[in-house]
This record gives structure tokens, sequence and C-alpha cells, in this order.
């Protein structure tokens, strides 16, 4: 269930960087257009892409502190308690703690970037809106690597779990 809903999230991310990719550093007369003549829609794609990342960051931020606080930090102290080989897990412990906190504040950047791009006008300041969203773009980009980062930690975590009770 939770690679699922891993993989929804990142599909989601992914999907977005593509509505994104077009983004270029300035606008033609054409493209100034047709953001004015559409500029009411994207704006409401926008604000329904902000909704959706909110949620799916509380999600995502809430599962990864359950698996923190309730599985990873416990079964650590149980293996150090009982004088059994802790080989990475404490060290992967601390690395998930600060990817995490790294995500939450990639988010935060993130978000802010998106509500100003909300707030600009694009009928008015194409330029300015096409800039901020090249900015999105590259925020949001880099809370997929966080995600991606994330999960290739929680595969190692896993992966060392397994092994340890091989040898126990």
């Amino acid at each position: 269930m939770f690679r699922k809903v891993i993989g929804f999230a990142v599909l989601s991310l992914v999907a977005v960087v593509f509505l994104f990719s077009s983004v270029a550093m300035g606008v033609s007369r054409t493209q100034s257009e047709n953001l004015a003549r559409h500029c009411d829609e994207v704006r409401e794609r926008l604000k329904s892409v902000q909704k959706n990342d909110a949620k799916t960051r509380v999600f995502l931020g809430g599962k990864y502190e359950t698996i923190l606080n309730k599985y990873i930090v416990p079964l650590n102290v149980r293996l150090v308690e009982n004088s059994l080989s802790t080989d990475g897990l404490i060290d992967l412990q601390n690395s998930f703690a600060a990817a995490r906190a790294v995500f939450s504040n990639d988010y935060i950047n993130y978000q802010q970037s998106l509500e100003s791009l909300v707030g600009i006008d694009c009928k008015v300041e194409p330029d300015k809106f096409y800039n901020e969203l090249s900015i999105v773009k590259k925020r949001r980009m880099t809370m997929e690597q966080d995600v991606l980062k994330i999960r290739n930690m929680l595969t190692q975590y896993v992966k060392l779990i397994t092994e340890l009770k091989g040898r126990i």
C-alpha cells in the first residue's frame, strides 16, 4: 500500500513537471497573447495543482514521520539495547531524518513560489509569470528528487534489516 502511495506521489510530481516543462525565460508576442487569452484557466489549473500538492505533502510528511518515529527509531533503540549490530542503521536513521527535514523545507520554498506565481496577473505581466513559472518548475523538480532520495533510503533500510534478520 505504501509503495502505491509513494508511486502515485512521484507520478503526480512528474506529471506537473511535464506541465511546467515548456517554460521559457521570455515570452513571444504569440505566447503572450495566448497566455492572456487563457490566463484564468492557467491560474485555476495552478490553484488545483497547489491544492493537490498540499494534500500530497501532508500525506507524505505524515508517513515519513510515522516511519521514522514508530518503526526506524524504536527498532534501532532495541538493537542497541540488546547489543546487536546496527551496521549502518543508525547512520541511515540520521540521514532519513535530515532528508525529511530537507523535503519539508523544499516544499515550503516551492509552495511560496507557487503562491507568488498564482498571484501574478499573467494578462498584465506575462514575462514575470513565465520567469516565476520557471522557478516553480525547478523547485518542484527538487522536491521530486527529495522524494526519490527518501524512497531510496527506505529501500536501503529494508535491505539492511533483511540482512540483519538473516544474521540473527
